[in-house]
């Protein structure tokens, strides 16, 4: 059985606009996962995209080479042995000669070097996922930041570094190797280069190697890459076996990147290239419109002028281009979210069933307590003797069953649409959940797009008590389908979220907590793309910006700013303004913000910058995170007839009192 190709593609840091695009060709064309294809494109660095049959492969290369991917197709080597372990090194104007345990290896001045410079720590690959966590956390999953170069080179000088420099012939093919342990080498024949730090002196060997060389290629990815036989083992990093198994890995990953070096890289079409097809018909064109100049012996004279022209589509393409980039992907980064709207939502069942309710049972409890007299105390009495306190119960909860009821038949009565045929009015639709604002949740730290946190207390009596409440339902996101994004907000919402974690303070992310603490949290979050269900008021959204007065204001104001552009008002020459030379630079300052602003309106919006789903008095908002609209109507069903079930048996109770009161 032959061996099996590799396709290995360079990572792209920012998600190109066509990337959608190309997930679902992979799939549908090629049967590759579109979440893990995703994971392996987006990145720093390489990644090993698929690998099977060459023929298949080419077929996956020549896509991505048309989606702009840089890309390697290779069989790889296996290694023919592990770089040995210096001992000590010399150098002369020529060559660096390294002294290991079995033989000698020489670098010759000018020679194709592969330096490999690696963090045996794991520490390197701990930072860099906490960089990703924290920038996809506050910028967004399409714009997050990897650590940069200089910053890399540093985390792995400051943990286990340890440099690997391959000797490439002509073909690139590995001749010689050597490995260098930080102390584990003589200095002295670094001569002036040498310093009392054994990691400082690993360092200078690297920039030797660099100084040497004809053709220096660095790598400092290992641990962060995903390609096969490559994986930095981070448990038990003491155990001598896992050293080993680590620095065999290595080893793999310095014969996989020479193999790299050798095949040459599959290019991406680039714009080069099409200019140059581009110049050619071109001139052809030209030819054709003008074919004296061919028979005149002048046709050298039309490739110059091909060339510009070709230059200028190339231009206006690309500018084109850059115009359909998705302004969330283009942004640098998340907004913060907007401050809370605190407000009382008294029509909810549950404010009277829960927190208002405890108030006044409270309140009652304390007038009781500091009444002397003693008629607050019949009076409470005769109320609950009498059943009069059932009979209110009995009617709440009808009332709230009636509420789930109408929830229900309101779920079921509305139609699914997609986010681009939203109407305006109550509608009913599904999609994954995306951030707008940088909001992650309190306590778990996790990229979310809605979170509500209650914190607990224990009392005397062993029994929590809540202490303090929050949510982030002043803060909107959108839902995204297959024909556009819309934007939700939450604000006076029915949430049903479907992560739940709890926790005691100085815990993040604890699953369950200690039951020794007297104060405990409970983090109820949607996590970021979650497939959520919303049921709301669909409006246009109010403009919030300035208005057309407060933008002439600010412009006169620029224009004051500027004195030579105040200037061109000057009609006299005086070299000062008039008053009917101010009422004149008025007049054109106001048609230019009124021309301004017709274009923008003119410009047709998306869908998110210009409708809203939210709520509206006397219509329910309701985002659920369900696969389900039948799960949902289940629950509310649940929850009606509980609500009838309770208040049969509170009224049942009140009528016998009421008869035992008058009996």
């Amino acid at each position: 059985m032959s061996q099996p190709s590799y396709l290995i593609v360079e990572q792209q840091q920012q998600p190109a606009a066509n990337l959608s695009d190309l997930l679902k060709k992979l799939s549908q064309q090629h049967q590759l996962d579109i979440y893990q294809s995703r994971q392996r494109l987006v990145g720093r660095g390489l990644s090993l995209l698929s690998k099977g049959p060459r023929e298949k492969l080419e077929k996956i290369s020549r896509l991505l080479q048309e989606n702009g991917f840089t890309q390697w197709l290779l069989e790889p080597s296996k290694p023919e042995f592990i770089p040995p372990r210096i001992r000590a090194l010399q150098i002369d104007n020529e060559k660096v000669t390294f002294s290991c345990q079995t033989k000698t290896v020489i670098f010759p001045k000018g020679a194709t070097i592969l330096a490999v410079f690696a963090d045996m720590s794991g520490a390197l690959a701990e930072k860099s996922v906490k960089q990703l966590l924290s920038s996809h956390a506050y910028r967004g999953r399409d714009n997050v930041r990897h650590l940069e170069d200089h910053k890399i080179h540093k985390t792995i000088l400051q943990g286990k570094p340890l440099l690997d420099l391959y000797l490439l012939d002509k073909q690139k093919r590995v001749v010689n190797a050597v490995r260098i342990f930080p102390g584990k080498f003589d200095p002295k024949g670094l001569g002036e280069r040498s310093t009392v730090s054994s990691v400082q002196n690993l360092d200078q060997i690297l920039k030797l190697a660099e100084e040497y060389a004809g053709d220096f290629h660095l790598v400092t990815d290992f641990g962060l890459v995903n390609l096969p036989g490559c994986t930095l083992r981070r448990e038990n990093l003491d155990n001598p076996e896992t050293q080993r198994q680590n620095q065999i890995s290595l080893a793999h990953y310095g014969w996989l990147l020479a193999d790299l070096q050798r095949v040459g890289q599959v290019n991406p079409v680039s714009e080069e290239s099409n200019g140059g097809d581009l110049t050619g018909a071109v001139a052809t064109a030209l030819l054709q419109k003008k074919p004296n100049l061919l028979a005149t012996g002048a046709a050298e004279e039309v490739l110059p002028i091909a060339k510009e022209i070709s230059r200028e589509i190339d231009q206006a393409s690309q500018e084109k281009q850059a115009t359909r980039i998705d302004p969330v992907i283009a942004a640098a980064g998340l907004p913060a979210p907007p401050l809370s709207r605190r407000t009382c939502n008294w029509n909810k069942p549950s404010f009277w069933l829960g927190s208002a309710g405890a108030v006044i049972v409270g309140g009652i409890f304390t007038l009781l307590e500091i009444d002397s007299s003693g008629t607050l105390r019949k009076f409470v009495h005769h109320t609950f003797s009498s059943g009069a306190a059932l009979f209110l119960f009995s009617a709440l909860l009808v009332w709230s069953g009636f509420h789930f009821v109408r929830l229900k038949r309101q779920i079921e009565n509305t139609p699914t649409s997609k986010v681009r045929s939203v109407a305006m009015g109550m509608v009913e639709i599904r999609g994954r959940a995306i951030r707008k604002y940088a909001l992650i949740s309190p306590m778990s730290h996790v990229p979310c797009v809605f979170y509500r946190l209650t914190k607990y207390r224990r009392e005397k009596n062993n029994q929590w008590r809540v202490s303090s409440s929050s949510s982030s339902d002043s803060v909107p996101f959108l839902l995204e389908d297959d024909t556009g994004k819309v934007e939700v907000d939450p604000f006076g919402c029915r949430v049903s979220a479907g992560t739940k974690q709890e926790g005691t303070p100085g815990q993040v992310g604890l699953s369950h907590f200690s039951s020794d603490s007297d104060e405990k949290w409970v983090e109820e979050i949607i996590v970021e793309g979650t497939l959520l269900y919303v049921l709301g008021f669909a409006a246009v959204k109010k403009d919030t910006g300035p208005t057309l007065a407060e933008k002439k204001v600010e412009a006169l104001r620029e224009l004051k700013r500027n004195p030579q552009d105040i200037q061109q008002f000057d009609t006299d020459g005086d070299g000062k303004i008039s008053s009917e030379e101010w009422d004149a630079a008025r007049a054109v300052v106001a048609d230019k913000v009124m021309r301004d602003e017709l274009q923008k309106k003119q410009r047709r919006k998306k869908q998110e910058e210009h409708i809203c789903i939210g709520k509206k008095k006397g219509r329910p908002l309701v985002i659920a995170e369900t696969h389900s609209e039948e799960q949902l109507t289940r629950r509310y069903a649940f929850f009606s007839l509980a609500m009838f079930a309770f208040a049969t048996g509170a009224l049942g109770w009140g009528i016998r009192n009421l008869l035992i009161y008058f009996s």
